[in-house]
């Protein structure tokens, strides 16, 4: 059996590796940790706090893992298993984290895979029981220290994977407080304040080489291989519906983001996902960053959220330039005065223009919208679909208006009895609703997404603008591949 860490003369159960003792130094061997993203049987991202189901075949990296695995250096083994992107058994990654035997574990759960996440890592605690197992989720901010009873796997909960409070939890606990960090200590559970902070930050280099590169896939990708990246954390803006406007915001150093890029364009990665919830929003550091890609020749295609609000035709110029193909917004409705509702501070006015701004600069536009907001009438529902269509988009995203983790929008439910409290599992992209929105029923939303989605892509006129605007043939693989996943759920 291993022996427990020895810190500050106290025995320390924590995180369950071994300290020997030779002559007046201690001895502390190289610690074992495994990133773990569970299985499950749907392609589930359980990251960023911002959880869902893929409505395709694409499926990215795991942002907290990626960013953690960069937290341990010289002293850890670090082994990742992305069960979803390897398309793992149960058993087969259970058979893996024996293998490993690792001192700690630090996981993923999610709402829309959650019941599926407890039967698991029930069951992985069986085969790794002296193993501190560290929790990251939705799930584990809106339950915090409630967790510990409903979880007897779990040993601690990180709420923000963007800070070093991890490796305080591991180096260094002892009963003190550490924010961001829930932990059972000696009989106790300890609470840290959730605190995610404003400004700058940086972030240590992932460990890239660790993740299965070959995996993953991005639906508006035009090469094969694919990284995901931060440039920053969190948004400024206020947004109920979205878990992403609960975490501050603050700016990553603009030369550790530079040194990533040149990390994955030697583990031959040409492609990003810069999964920054608006990039932009600086804009004198977005000029500068923009800037330093183009000085340093890193010649890398890219596709980012921003905001309709946001974007500016000298902006859109300088991220074209910096490899920029693809951007995002989140345009939501049609209706002005639900947007005001919504938080959301945009108009659908701003929206065409910014559209026209991209479309003069080159460069690809995605929609995303929510289908069977708070109290939208079947009506307003149908004007979003056809305002999907007839702003010259090139993608669209239909999603469930859903009360999720961490919002403002879900006290709002909560309040109004618009939800039940006890139900966990919840996911926007791919399941019925699980919440009424007083208009319509949770069937009849569900139909109305269906049918946006194949009003939208089944075009004819759409279908012959992506047939001849195809770029690489890559490309056009891959959006076969992703229509066929979109349309036959």
């Amino acid at each position: 059996m291993r022996e427990v860490v020895i810190r500050f003369g106290v025995k320390e159960p924590l995180a369950g590796f071994s300290a020997r003792q030779r002559g007046a130094e201690v001895v502390v061997p190289t610690k074992k940790v495994l990133l773990l993203n569970p299985p499950g049987d749907r392609k589930f991202f359980r990251d960023y706090y911002c959880t869902k189901i893929s409505k395709a075949r694409y499926y990215y990296h795991p942002i907290d893992l990626v960013y953690l695995s960069g937290r341990f250096g010289a002293g850890y083994e670090v082994k990742v298993i992305d069960a979803i992107a390897e398309t793992l058994e149960p058993s087969q990654c259970l058979a893996a984290i024996k293998e490993f035997d690792p001192h700690i574990v630090i996981f993923l759960i999610s709402s829309p895979s959650y019941e599926q996440d407890v039967r698991f890592l029930t069951n992985a605690k069986t085969v790794c029981p002296l193993a501190l197992f560290v929790g990251s989720g939705d799930v584990y901010r809106e339950f915090k220290d409630r967790a510990f009873q409903d979880h007897p796997f779990l040993d601690a909960v990180l709420l923000d994977f963007s800070t070093p409070d991890i490796m305080t939890l591991i180096e260094a606990a002892g009963g003190q407080v550490i924010e961001n960090v829930i932990y059972r200590y000696n009989g106790r559970i300890i609470v840290g304040q959730e605190t995610h902070g404003h400004g700058r930050f940086s972030l240590p280099i992932p460990q890239w080489h660790l993740f299965p590169l070959d995996r993953y896939s991005f639906p508006f990708a035009l090469k094969r291989r694919i990284g995901t990246i931060l440039t920053d954390f969190g948004c400024p803006y206020t947004c109920t519906f979205c878990p992403i406007s609960t975490l501050g915001f603050k700016l990553r150093d603009i030369e550790s983001v530079i040194e990533e890029i040149r990390t994955l364009k030697s583990l031959g990665i040409h492609e990003l996902f810069i999964r920054d919830q608006t990039f932009g929003v600086n804009k004198q550091r977005t000029f500068e960053l923009c800037r330093k890609i183009v000085e340093e020749g890193l010649n890398i295609g890219w596709t980012c959220f921003s905001r309709v609000d946001v974007v500016t035709d000298e902006l859109l110029a300088a991220m074209r330039a910096a490899g920029c193909h693809t951007v995002m917004f989140g345009i939501e409705t049609a209706d002005d005065q639900t947007l005001k509702a919504l938080k959301k501070h945009t108009t659908t006015a701003q929206t065409i223009r910014a559209l026209e701004l991209c479309r003069s600069n080159g460069l690809r536009t995605v929609g995303t919208f929510l289908i069977g907001l708070p109290g939208e009438p079947r009506e307003s529902t149908l004007a979003t679909i056809e305002l999907a269509k007839g702003i010259g988009l090139d993608f669209a995203s239909f999603n469930i208006a859903t009360p999720r983790f961490g919002t403002p929008f879900r006290d709002e439910a909560l309040q109004k009895v618009w939800v039940d409290g006890t139900e966990i599992q919840m996911d926007s992209a791919k399941s019925k609703p699980i919440w009424m929105n007083q208009s319509l029923s949770n069937e009849e939303i569900y139909r109305l997404q269906r049918r946006a989605v194949r009003s939208f892509y089944l075009r004819p006129g759409y279908l012959m603008h992506r047939l001849v605007s195809l770029r690489t043939p890559f490309e056009l693989v891959a959006s076969v591949r992703e229509a066929y996943g979109l349309l036959s759920s």
